[in-house]
């Protein structure tokens, strides 16, 4: 009382900000550390959505991914149903959502349930699978769900952050070993008689072209600078291409054309 007194009579009006900006820290404590999904950084709008059920992995993964973006809101959580929990209303839109599935296979019920969900709530995020296996069947299937990449655990972690920063930019990422383990198939099976031989990809020369740098995981953007053509141009070819393919998305028609093409 003899302060506020002492203040008035010193001519020093009060803080009429004090109240609010008090309320405005508290919005920002951290959440309650019991909570499954854990917000590493937290001074930005858009965010990075990890899905790891192991919680010592998903803390370091989230670390990783924290100091190498540190633009983002990095979020963990043990699942993707929590994920979306969390993450709804408190935070942007995710960038993209990386699901570590280690070791299980694409067929398994809980990595189909999880990229299902992401499909249906996150139509327009690109999802990444990390994975502790890298061959080709597993790659192929993961494009067929729909994924913008798909990056094994055995990559040196700069090779990750730049595959995560291509397929942020637009880009599509398949790792180069499980690529060249792939050999073309030139059997009788239902890819043989559709496709035939290599040189007989049904595609014309401007799409063959624009197969060329879709392999290469650049966005339509600079698939449209290089041909020197415009972006909806670009997308028109691309629409063909998956169509002619019978591709699933951008990532599928690459790994195809690689099968095929060599």
């Amino acid at each position: 009382m003899r302060r506020r007194e002492a203040s008035r009579a010193a001519g020093v009006p009060p803080d009429p900000g004090r109240g609010n900006r008090e309320a405005r820290l508290q919005l920002v404590k951290s959440p309650n550390p019991r909570d499954g999904a854990e917000f590493v950084h937290k001074k930005a709008r858009v965010s990075i959505g990890l899905v790891d059920p192991k919680p010592l992995t998903r803390r370091s993964i989230a670390d990783i991914l924290a100091t190498a973006f540190p633009e983002h809101v990095i979020m963990a959580a043990s699942t993707c149903e929590e994920l979306l929990k969390v993450g709804n209303g408190r935070i942007g839109g995710p960038a993209l959502v990386v699901v570590y599935i280690r070791s299980a296979g694409l067929t398994a019920t809980s990595v189909q349930g999880a990229l299902d969900l992401l499909r249906t709530r996150l139509p327009d995020t690109p999802a990444v699978v990390l994975s502790d296996r890298d061959d080709i069947d597993e790659v192929n299937r993961a494009l067929s769900e729909g994924v913008r990449g798909y990056i094994p655990t055995s990559v040196e972690c700069e090779v990750a952050i730049a595959a995560l920063r291509l397929i942020g930019a637009g880009g599509t990422f398949v790792p180069a070993d499980a690529l060249r383990s792939a050999t073309p198939k030139h059997d009788s099976g239902l890819e043989g008689e559709r496709w035939g031989q290599s040189h007989a990809l049904p595609l014309t020369p401007r799409e063959l072209s624009v197969i060329d740098l879709l392999r290469e995981g650049k966005p339509n953007k600079l698939i449209a600078a290089q041909l020197e053509m415009q972006e909806s141009t670009v997308k028109v070819h691309v629409r063909n291409i998956l169509k002619k393919l019978r591709a699933a998305n951008r990532t599928h028609a690459a790994s195809v054309a690689n099968r095929l093409l060599g």
